[in-house]
């Protein structure tokens, strides 16, 4: 199976929701399932990158790890594990 990456660095492909509860950011333009829990219409760092910057991804931009990159940390992960994921995300946008 072909690799589903967001814009943001996340495999989306190895997810466990993937595909069932989320088919991926690309498929659905940021509006992903768990803005339920935020309050929110989109992904903030979706919106950012691909709508607004108008970028394929966000390892194109300049100002990459961001504010929304600083604010994204999952309430039901601890510290260490949201550091984790957002250095895993951002080597995934150094590669691509």
């Amino acid at each position: 199976m072909e690799k589903v990456i967001s814009c943001c660095g996340v495999i989306c492909s190895e997810c466990e929701y993937f595909p069932e509860e989320c088919p991926g950011c690309p498929e659905i333009k940021g509006k992903t399932f768990w803005l339920q829990f935020t309050g929110d219409d989109i992904c903030n760092i979706y919106d950012c990158c691909i709508n607004k910057k108008q970028y394929r991804h966000c390892g194109q931009c300049p100002a990459l790890s961001c504010e929304f990159y600083r604010n994204a940390n999952d309430p039901t992960k601890s510290e260490a594990e949201n550091q984790m994921i957002l250095k895993k995300q951002l080597q995934q946008l150094k590669s691509m």
